[in-house]
């Protein structure tokens, strides 16, 4: 299977997904490498195995896509997904289109896992930017995001999806 982005294509191979970047777009391969190293204990994304150029390999994601998911199943795994978005801005890892999950947000046996993290750069706003997504299914839950940005406190979300 080939799926083709606009800065990419992933051909799912066994146990694996080569990603191979247009021309002029290394440095976001290199960029997407150095970010599933370095997030690799959290568990929350695919083991990467190698980079060559324009080339990435790494584990494959077996598991639902949240596009695929209804309202119910999201409301039940919302958050762990918050929890996972939360370790990266944690560690300073804006990862980027957190408000439009569907492709790059997965549910597995093993919980959350995230792919695509070729846009990622330094700044904090996953947790806040998923907010805007969970919206649909808790309305009212974005105006947490202002109180989250200033204190990085899960907490208050926490609950309000728990009281929901």
């Amino acid at each position: 299977m080939v799926a083709r982005g606009k800065h990419a294509s992933v051909l799912l191979v066994g146990p694996f997904a080569v990603k191979w970047f247009v021309r002029g777009m290394a440095g976001n391969a290199r960029k997407e490498y150095a970010v599933l190293k370095a997030i690799r204990h959290l568990g929350i994304a695919p083991r990467p195995c190698f980079r060559l150029g324009r080339l990435l390999v790494r584990f494959q994601v077996r598991g639902r896509q949240v596009r695929d998911m209804s309202d119910g199943e999201l409301r039940r795994h919302a958050p762990a997904f918050l929890k996972a978005l939360h370790e990266l801005d944690k560690l300073n890892i804006m990862k980027e289109e957190s408000h439009r999950p569907d492709k790059h947000f997965f549910w597995t046996r093993g919980g959350p896992r995230l792919i695509d993290f070729d846009r990622a750069h330094p700044g904090r706003g996953n947790v806040t930017q998923f907010l805007q997504f969970l919206n649909r299914v808790y309305p009212g839950i974005t105006r947490l995001g202002a109180g989250y940005k200033k204190t990085l406190d899960l907490e208050p979300i926490l609950k309000f999806i728990g009281s929901s």
